[in-house]
């Protein structure tokens, strides 16, 4: 493709930062945060010098980026406290035009409906105690003008000035009447003219005592018409008042919108402080330690050497490779590693069957090739377990693994579907509640199972169902359960089990792999006898170690292990000596 004389120069420049750039060597020796900057160059003192400069550029670059990093920062802290200032002037101004619109005192904190009823509440008490007073003082001057008493120990009465005036004038009276008429005798006309003149003052005191008794009189009347007015007065200032009190609602929300802002502003602006005066503080997150030096030798031998050391460590490693690769290969293989890793017979090794045609499964190959290699595999297995106790034969047998992908459901549904074969009336129960995957393998869409029948929503005899190709009826799981593991210790699936039991002749439950949950080893407990299922050649021997005594610590003891897809030929070349290797000698027998 021909180059552009524009391009030219930019790929000169990218050719040359490509050569830079392997030319440059960055290291850390693991143990500390120092980074080692070293450069190759054709001269000593040129490859110091860079190295030193990178390590310049880097020290500003942190530097630049902080100090961008905190001018970015600053600007949106200046803008930010400038919306936020704007916020809050608009909400005080809210506020203050609010609190006028509702007629409030600033200085009281109240509105003015609000003083006028405390006010009006005031009078009225102290308008309730005079009216009182003044009807005790009337009922009084009532009740002594009924009996005849004296109106002049009322103390409106005895205080009036004008009466005590009078008073005095009456004694004044009396005293001369005594003094003339010890001088000149009761009936001389000095004392009869100071008699009448005494009839006038009590003529005068009545009438003023009268007056007053009237005064009280009318002072009652207005007090109660005052009173009265004011009680209707306060009706509809309590009227308004309520009416203040919804307005102090919308109050009190724009003062909290207010101080919010109000808050935030002072946050923000503290925030822009501190920033401030860090900012003058800010330092690069490196620093240089050690100034590069000029090398005193060449860094590196020639290219020949280079090729030479290269072609014989890659050699060595390619050996060391394959001796690694032989040694570390964890993978149980033969019926003895499984007696010598795990104390179990082998019950029977299932050789891989290979490419099947137009989707196959297994349990289906069984079917069609009765002589295979593989049924008789699957047919050495069942007579294991039917062996195993003959006085009792075992009706129930569960089938786990350690792990999932080792073909524990495939085995369990082919060991199900040789006992259908063999005339038996044969139940699947799929017990691996997280990851069920019976009917998927039997190709069955299925609106309920297990966890239905355990919650009480479907009848047994909805969820079982016949598969016509294999003759089997399995149970499968549809639903999900919070706690798998309390589903499988209930009561409920131990009366399942016995029920099962008596309808058919044999059981196989598919569990989960043992070393995945805990469910298995509730599901164990279940069954008669336990199958234990390893896979040729990927099985890890510490996993399935773990998963025997994993079940051996609940008191089951596994009927033996199941070797499954096992590479026939390739065991053969090993020479373990056991039944895997008599397949490959005996095809004669079979008919694949």
């Amino acid at each position: 493709m021909p180059v552009i004389d524009a391009d030219v120069a930019q790929l000169s420049r990218e050719k040359a930062i490509s050569v830079f750039a392997d030319n440059m060597r960055l290291s850390n020796d693991g143990t500390s945060f120092v980074i080692m900057i070293s450069f190759i160059a054709s001269q000593p003192d040129k490859a110091a010098l860079i190295a030193n400069r990178i390590a310049e550029i880097y020290v500003n670059d942190q530097l630049e980026s902080k100090v961008l990093a905190g001018s970015r920062t600053s600007t949106f802290y200046r803008q930010r406290l400038g919306e936020l200032e704007q916020e809050v002037r608009v909400a005080e101004e809210a506020v203050a035009r609010y609190e006028s619109s509702i007629g409030l005192d600033t200085g009281r904190g109240t509105t003015l409906n609000q003083q006028e009823l405390s006010d009006i509440n005031a009078e009225i008490i102290r308008l309730r105690g005079d009216l009182a007073e003044r009807r005790a003082k009337l009922t009084l001057v009532r009740n002594l003008r009924a009996s005849g008493g004296d109106l002049g120990s009322i103390a409106d009465v005895a205080n009036s000035a004008l009466i005590l005036r009078l008073r005095e004038q009456e004694t004044e009276l009396l005293r001369r009447e005594a003094e003339y008429s010890s001088l000149y005798g009761p009936r001389h006309p000095r004392i009869l003219d100071l008699q009448n003149e005494r009839q006038e003052l009590n003529v005068k005191i009545a009438s003023e005592v009268e007056r007053i008794a009237l005064t009280l009189q009318n002072e009652v009347q207005v007090s109660a018409t005052r009173l009265a007015s004011l009680e209707a007065q306060l009706a509809d200032v309590r009227n308004a008042t309520a009416a203040d009190s919804a307005s102090q609602v919308r109050l009190n929300e724009l003062r909290r919108q207010a101080d919010i802002s109000k808050r935030a502003y002072e946050d923000f602006l503290q925030r822009s402080k501190t920033l401030e005066e860090n900012q003058e503080l800010v330092q690069p997150d490196v620093r240089i330690v050690l100034i590069a030096k000029p090398p005193t030798r060449p860094s590196s031998p020639g290219s020949k050497i280079f090729a030479a050391t290269g072609f014989v460590i890659c050699f060595a490693i390619a050996a060391l490779v394959a001796i690694v690769r032989e040694r570390l290969d964890r993978g149980i293989r033969s019926a003895r590693e499984v007696e010598r890793l795990l104390g179990l017979n082998t019950l029977g090794m299932v050789p891989h069957i290979g490419r099947l045609k137009n989707g196959q499964k297994p349990y289906q190959y069984l079917m069609t090739k009765p002589l295979s290699a593989y049924t008789e595999a699957v047919r050495s297995v069942y007579m294991a377990v039917k062996l195993s106790n003959v006085d009792k034969q075992p009706k129930v047998v569960m089938v786990t693994s350690s792990l999932p992908n080792e073909g524990k459901t495939t085995f369990a549904l082919s060991l199900a579907t040789f006992a259908a074969r063999s005339h038996k009336r044969v139940l699947l129960i799929d017990l691996d509640l997280r990851h069920p995957s019976v009917h998927g393998e039997l190709g069955w869409q299925v609106s309920g199972g297990l966890v239905e029948y355990m919650a009480g929503d479907r009848p047994l005899e909805e969820v079982i169902h016949h598969d016509l190709e294999t003759g089997i009826h399995f149970l499968p799981i549809k639903g999900q359960t919070t706690n798998p593991t309390e589903l499988l210790d209930s009561q409920r699936m131990r009366q399942l089990i016995d029920m099962c039991r008596e309808a058919y002749d044999y059981i196989v439950l598919d569990s989960a792999p043992v070393a995945s949950v805990t469910d298995t080893r509730v599901a164990a407990l279940l069954a008669d006898r336990t199958i234990f299922v390893l896979r040729w050649g990927s099985t890890v021997a510490s996993a399935a170690e773990d998963s025997v005594q994993t079940l051996r610590d609940v008191g089951i003891e596994p009927a033996g292990a199941v070797i499954t897809q096992v590479d026939i030929k390739r065991h053969a070349k090993y020479g373990y000596g056991d039944m895997g290797e008599y397949y490959s000698q005996s095809q004669k027998y079979y008919v694949n």
